[in-house]
């Protein structure tokens, strides 16, 4: 995750569901301070949507921590690293990176 002042924050390599779509897509999601529009990039396709369409996103923050937004709110868990780390890989396919 790359961040600065009034700059775009950007996830990479995360797992995202939202409310418009049945299936998680895949990819990375870039917004501006203050967040009114969330661009997300999957390997074939741009969403341009906002804050409220994500379910949930979720992506590896570092080695020892996944992030999750949520309810328009953003969460770490450091607790059940590996469970959540055997869950994603096996949805995504691979492990997800670390953002930072």
């Amino acid at each position: 995750m790359k961040q600065s002042k009034d700059k775009e924050v950007t996830i990479n390599d995360a797992i995202i569901g939202l409310k418009q779509l049945d299936d998680p897509v895949f990819g990375s999601i870039s917004y501006r301070n203050p967040c009114t529009t969330v661009t997300i990039r999957t390997h074939d396709r741009v969403i341009k949507t906002t804050l409220e369409q994500i379910r949930i996103a979720v992506f590896k923050f570092n080695a020892e921590t996944f992030g999750f937004i949520f309810k328009n709110q953003w969460f770490c868990n450091q607790k059940e690293f590996d469970k959540w780390n055997a869950k994603t890989k096996r949805l995504a396919s691979h492990e997800l990176k670390a953002n930072f």
